[in-house]
């Protein structure tokens, strides 16, 4: 059975809190249904303080480099201690004073320093502090990365070639774009997506591969839930046409027993659970 399918729109530059403790040695990638992603909260509403945090930059802090570097591959975030925290206090102060203008630039960064924040590896917030849903550097992350059913929570690795380290090559690469890059669930059961740059298409998640459904090419910006409702991706009859077949009886993974899919059950798995009945 299905459902929606994500793309991470804008720029994956995948970062974690940026703390020594918190770095560890790069991202994983995730699984194709992530039923633990991000450990969301229902959505969409607006996340309380997302965007980059005002900070009073002290001036010498500007004397060899601007604050934040003005340069393609370093987010508009002045809080340097998020991913130089073994180098620089949130006071601005250096902790071991050597590792600052010794020719190399320290970083110790995970899967949500630059995008993501404090609420997940994904936006929101983008990559430039953006916090609104169905922007373009956030779009409809949050309804595929933290749905309300955690068995609809999609994995990045769907839309996007997730790095196995931060500094691999075509991640973090300054061109300000997150290229969307169909595979895994995406792309199932002959599946062939498109991703125009406002709208995805042909997209197993959605149904490309299922009879009727009346939402089967999202917009990125649409977060009213249209593309993950019953119907949006399949028909909502039996083989017979019946309208008020019992889904539960022929799909028991997937559908409980009031008709609604399973929280952790295998809707949108790669194929249809199907229990033969009577039939």
């Amino acid at each position: 059975m299905h459902r929606r399918a994500g793309l991470l729109g804008f720029v994956l530059v995948l970062t974690i809190a940026c703390t020594p403790e918190a770095a560890g040695p790069g991202p994983a990638a995730d699984a194709e249904t992530d039923s633990t992603a991000d450990s969301a909260a229902d959505v969409p509403t607006a996340p309380p303080n997302c965007t980059f945090p005002e900070v009073d930059v002290p001036a010498q802090c500007s004397t060899c480099h601007a604050a934040p570097p003005d340069t393609p591959r370093h987010p508009p975030n002045a809080a340097c201690w998020r991913c130089h925290g073994h180098v620089v206090a949130e006071d601005f102060s250096f902790l071991p004073t050597g590792l600052h203008d010794n020719g190399t630039v320290d970083v110790m960064v995970g899967c949500s320093s630059c995008h993501g924040w404090d609420l997940g590896v994904a936006p929101p917030q983008g990559l430039r502090g953006e916090c609104a849903y169905g922007g373009p550097g956030v779009g409809a992350h949050a309804a595929m990365r933290r749905d309300a059913i955690p068995a609809h929570r999609t994995g990045c690795v769907n839309c996007h070639q997730v790095p196995t380290a931060i500094w691999a090559e075509g991640h973090v690469d300054g061109d300000g774009i997150a290229e969307v890059e169909f595979r895994g669930l995406a792309v199932r059961d002959g599946a062939a997506p498109v991703w125009d740059g406002e709208t995805c298409a042909g997209v197993y998640c959605h149904g490309a591969t299922l009879i009727d459904g009346d939402h089967k090419e999202p917009g990125w910006w649409d977060t009213d839930g249209a593309a993950g409702r019953c119907g949006g991706c399949h028909r909502l009859t039996d083989p017979d046409g019946d309208p008020d077949a019992d889904c539960h009886a022929c799909h028991p993974t997937s559908v409980g027993e009031d008709q609604q899919p399973l929280p952790f059950g295998t809707h949108i798995n790669g194929r249809i659970d199907l229990e033969e009945v009577g039939r």
